[in-house]
Parts: C-alpha cells; structure tokens; sequence
C-alpha cells in the first residue's frame, strides 16, 4: 500500500510537520488541501503539538509594525535573513489592528462604518482564517477600554476574550483624579457567550487596557492583572530597582516568552536594559538580566526577549537605526539579523519598530 492512498497513513506523516509547511503543501493537489483543510485535522495537528511542547519549546516568530506606514513584517526567530518578509492580512478585513495577542492568535479590530463599535476578529496569522465576534452593548458601559486574548494550546484548544468596559460619564471628583469606572466581561469561545465577571473597579489612569500579556490564568497590564480563576483584578508586587538607578526617562513593557512573564525596563539616557522575571505565585519581581548597550552608536528600541530551553539560546531583540540585531543573554554577543538599508521605508538614523508594535507567536493551525 502506497502512503498516497491511505489517509489514515498521510494524517499521521502530515501532524509531524510544522503548521507553514502544511499551508504550502495545501497546493499539492486538492485531496491534500481537502484533508490539511478540515477542522479535524487542525485538532488533531494542534493536539499532536501540545504534547511535543511538553516536552520542548516551541520555535516563536515575531510580527513587527512599520511605525510610519502601519506595513507588517514577518520575522522567524531562528533569525535566518530569509526568513523577514512582508506580511499581509487576510484582504477580506478592513485596516486591522492588533489589539491583543496570546500565543498562536491574535485578536484584531477593523473598520466597519455602521458599526461605532468597529468588528472584532480572531485570526490565525499563521492559516490567515478569521472569525468574527460581536461585542455586546450596554446602556451605562459604553466605552471599550481593551480587548484582551487568552489562548495557550498546552491547556485548552479554546480562548477567551477579556472586554474592559468603561461608563462614558464620570462623578466631578472621578473626573478630577481620572480615574475611571469599569467592569470585565468575559467571551468564551467553546459556548460562544459573552458573560459579566466580578465586580465593577476604578482602573488607574496609568493603565492601558489594549495588549495585555496572558501568563498563568491572568491578563496583565502594568501593575495589575485580571485573574480568570477568580474572576478578579489583583495587584501586582512592586519592582524593586536598584538604589542607584535614575528612575526617570525609560520606557518599560511586559513580554512572556516560554512560560515566564518578564517586565523589560529601558533606560535610554544610561543605555542599560533591566529585565525582570515575575516568580509563580506572584511573590516579587527579579531582576534576571542587567544588559549594557554602551556599544550601541545611536538610538536602540527593545524589541522582544525570547526565552528559550537552554539559557545560551535566549535572546534580547534589539532595534538600531536600519537593522534588526540578537542579543544573545548568557555570552553577551551581539548579531546582526536584518539590515533593511536598502529597503524603500528605511529612513537614516530613524527608530521605525517599536516594543509595543511587536507581536511574539508560535505558528499553529489553531481554529479562530
């Protein structure tokens, strides 16, 4: 019996592979599009792989934004040149934008004129197949805040979406301090309802609600988190920086890459990175990394980190003017990735990525 005629005999071959080459071998004739295609096989293709990233971690990718053009630009982090291309959205969706990503989808908004509210989608950018969601409306909550993805295929082959809703009147002295009144509500995509969760809370007005990170049954954004267990927002402990550290002018972010949450502090004026590993259960922030970028000649963006099995592989990704470099974390050695001097975007001596326009994924054939 030839593999060509036994389906049974292909599916097990075809699970072994990684989800873009399967979307490349969907050409190969329709029998393979038909079967690489069906909601059955992407179950049983992510199922297959969350068994093996038990036991090794997966290969993330990196989707950057162009600051000036909103242009996207796909890059794989085995940081192979050939691997940075352009990338684009499935055409059928109006201007997207990202508004939240957990591991292998993203959850974007795009322009819908009759609707104020804009149309909400769950994509795949891997398969680049979407499913749109309607958001529910309220009478007293009317404001978005964030839209927020909770997905990881090591536990659930289901997600969630955390809405923050915010009232559009706020008392004189809510007004004064601007702080603001919201509540959470939570869609779950395996009974496709939205449902309120705990109370309603006065959010910081330092906190934004777009981006947030899922680690460990939460969303976080700076300084608090929304536990999805509790149905709660809780606090975060506070980062300690050391005593002689200048504590104005820099730019911080959160990023989780294999399991672990980090808090990334950037101080541009003392070209130093601090960056922070939250501890399980919530104990304290620490300090993991101390990084010196006195070699850089000009401006720097922190990009990503990404965290690996093996502390010699993990990686800060870095931005100069016209390239992309690795900072590899144990050795200290840097590499240049990408130079996109010759590119028609590069503007000289111009940061153009940014850590909040950086989008870590691991490809997967995931039904949105």
């Amino acid at each position: 019996m030839m593999i060509a005629d036994s389906d049974d005999l292909l599916t097990e071959i075809l699970l072994w592979l990684p989800a873009k080459s399967l979307i490349k071998f969907k050409l190969v004739c329709k029998r393979w599009l038909s079967l690489i295609s069906s909601h059955h096989f992407s179950r049983q293709h992510t199922l297959h792989h969350r068994r093996h990233y038990q036991r090794s971690t997966p290969e993330p990718s990196l989707l950057l934004c162009l600051a000036e053009t909103s242009d996207y630009f796909y890059l794989q982090c085995n940081f192979h040149p050939d691997k940075w291309v352009p990338y684009h959205f499935c055409p059928t969706l109006i201007e997207p934008t990202i508004r939240s990503f957990s591991n292998g989808l993203f959850l974007l908004q795009c322009r819908n004129d009759e609707n104020p509210l804009e149309d909400c989608y769950i994509y795949n950018p891997t398969t680049k197949l979407s499913r749109r969601i309607l958001l529910r409306q309220d009478n007293k909550y009317r404001c978005v805040l964030g839209l927020n993805l909770a997905f990881d295929p090591l536990k659930s082959l289901h997600y969630k979406i955390i809405c923050i809703w915010a009232t559009t009147r706020r008392s004189s002295s809510l007004w004064r301090s601007r702080w603001r009144r919201c509540r959470v509500e939570v869609y779950e995509s395996e009974i496709s309802t939205w449902k309120l969760c705990g109370e309603p809370f006065l959010a910081p007005p330092y906190v934004h609600f777009d981006h947030g990170i899922y680690w460990e049954g939460g969303i976080h954004w700076r300084g608090i988190f929304f536990d999805l267990h509790e149905s709660a927002i809780r606090e975060h402990p506070g980062v300690m920086l050391p005593g002689d550290t200048r504590r104005e002018n820099f730019i911080d972010h959160y990023v989780e890459s294999n399991g672990y949450l980090h808090y990334i502090a950037h101080f541009r004026e003392e070209k130093s990175v601090m960056v922070f590993e939250l501890q399980n259960g919530y104990s304290q922030w620490l300090l993991r990394y101390h990084i010196d970028l006195e070699r850089a000649t000009g401006p720097v963006s922190v990009l990503s980190i990404i965290r690996r099995d093996s502390e010699e592989d993990s990686t800060l990704v870095l931005h100069e003017p016209s390239k992309i470099m690795a900072y590899k974390l144990q050795d200290r050695s840097v590499k240049e990735i990408i130079n996109f001097t010759e590119e028609p975007f590069y503007q000289e001596s111009c940061i153009q990525f940014a850590s909040q326009s950086t989008f870590q994924f691991i490809e997967t054939l995931a039904a949105a």
